[in-house]
């Protein structure tokens, strides 16, 4: 292959020299290969590999959709992954590699200790990481928001100082520790608090050295080493320079920043691009995953039939704030969970949409969430929403309503809009976690 390969050759190397070692499986899929692509049954996973490598790689990622459908359908060994669809996603993470090189020399290169990824989804950020400072990405189904997302980045927390650990080093260490000790079970089953809460009753960490050991241990099972990934402006230990270049070396642990963490500090000129790779990324890679694991993917309910924990009522022109709230969200609690317009685009697109919206406000939701300023109540569609809203408050189901504000209009029915928190004190982030405290003590609607 000329250079040296990159982690995400190696892992799929390792991937296909699996199936090879089944020669039925091995040559079901190279003839499967061979047909989609047009070219010669492959002789072994070196020749295949070196294949890939001469493929554009848009051409590639077109060619593992092609025969994803197939490679879902047979069934894995029970408690074991299937290898024929782990070789596709390793083929296509390779794809997304080749492509994501040649975009960076429109957006530029990357430093490993200040990766500035301006993109605003986990997923495609991580892969960016992973392959800016080899340390690969492992992709699994979230089974919150059933689809793919890389377990192996931390997202951001505010420190845990509530378990006893003090200052940011202690902090970072309880974090990647934590991370460590799950991964011995299900790195998908991240129980942070739980981990967190083990490593506090034992009173102290493990030495520096055995958290080398740890994360060692964890890049050979997971095939990729822990990442921090940061994506808001609020406190972490990583945001300090000196601090985020010491576990970066140390423990080979880097921190990325995406999505609002690199406000303000890319040019504006890069934003087009950075989008556009964000959307191929997460297209070729959530349809891979949704072909390769059908039965992982939850049908789509009728609109009118499910139940959400929270909706978000707004203006139109407060929507790239509202967007992000939905955004942190969604992560959260899942797709299903959140009632956010633009991800139901297709099912409110209906002649009798405005009884169908006052439905979901009114009866659908544990908690209707309204972004009030500007002209709000005057907007038809917030007008519909407002008279839920407004019916909910008559009946005294008022703990059912959670207000924000961008200005002090007034707004019928709101008599003191001081109890409305000021969006302007808060950035989405923080918008998204007093949404998701007030859900702690919002029971679900009998």
């Amino acid at each position: 292959m000329g250079e040296a390969p990159t982690r995400l050759q190696e892992n799929l190397l390792a991937r296909l020299t699996a199936l090879h070692g089944d020669r039925g499986l091995w040559e079901d899929f190279a003839q499967g290969w061979a047909q989609e692509c047009g070219t010669v049954v492959p002789a072994d996973p070196q020749a295949l590999i070196e294949e890939c490598l001469q493929h554009d790689p848009l051409d590639l990622l077109e060619a593992t959709l092609g025969i994803a459908p197939r490679l879902g359908i047979a069934p894995a060994v029970t408690g074991k992954s299937n290898p024929r669809c782990e070789v596709a996603i390793g083929m296509c993470l390779l794809a997304c590699e080749k492509y994501i090189v040649q975009q960076a020399r429109i957006v530029g290169a990357a430093p490993p200790d200040d990766m500035l990824i301006g993109v605003g989804h986990q997923l495609a950020a991580a892969l960016v990481a992973g392959v800016w400072c080899q340390n690969g990405v492992r992709i699994n189904i979230d089974p919150k928001v059933r689809k793919p997302v890389a377990v192996n980045v931390l997202p951001q927390h505010a420190a845990p100082l509530e378990y006893g650990f003090q200052g940011d080093r202690e902090c970072a260490k309880a974090e990647l520790q934590a991370l460590v000790n799950a991964s011995l079970a299900d790195p998908a089953l991240f129980d942070r608090p739980a981990r967190l809460q083990e490593l506090c009753e034992r009173g102290a960490l493990p030495s520096d050295a055995v958290l080398k050991r740890g994360l060692d241990r964890y890049e050979s099972q997971q095939g990729a080493r822990p990442m921090f990934g940061l994506n808001s402006s609020d406190h972490h230990p990583m945001a300090v320079t000196v601090l985020r270049q010491e576990f970066a070396t140390q423990f080979r642990v880097p921190t990325f920043f995406y999505a609002a963490a690199t406000r303000g500090r890319l040019q504006d000129a890069e934003a087009d691009v950075w989008n556009g790779l964000q959307g191929d990324l997460l297209h070729y890679l959530e349809t891979l995953f949704q072909q390769l694991y059908p039965q992982e993917a939850k049908s789509m309910q009728a609109l009118e039939d499910m139940r959400f924990r929270v909706a978000l009522s707004f203006a139109g022109e407060h929507r790239l704030y509202v967007r992000d709230v939905a955004s942190a969200l969604t992560e959260k609690l899942g797709r299903e969970a959140v009632f956010y317009d633009y991800n139901f685009k297709s099912q409110t697109a209906v002649p009798d949409s405005d009884l169908l919206l006052q439905h979901i406000y009114h009866d659908q939701s544990d908690l209707v969430v309204v972004f009030l300023g500007g002209n709000y109540q005057g907007k038809e569609w917030c007008g519909l929403e407002w008279r839920a809203v407004r019916d909910l408050i008559k009946k005294r189901d008022g703990k059912r309503i959670m207000f924000f504000r961008f200005d002090n209009v007034p707004v019928d029915g709101v008599f003191s809009l001081d109890l409305a928190i000021d969006c302007g004190e808060h950035s989405s982030a923080e918008a998204a976690s007093l949404i998701l405290e007030r859900l702690q003590v919002t029971l679900p609607k009998p």
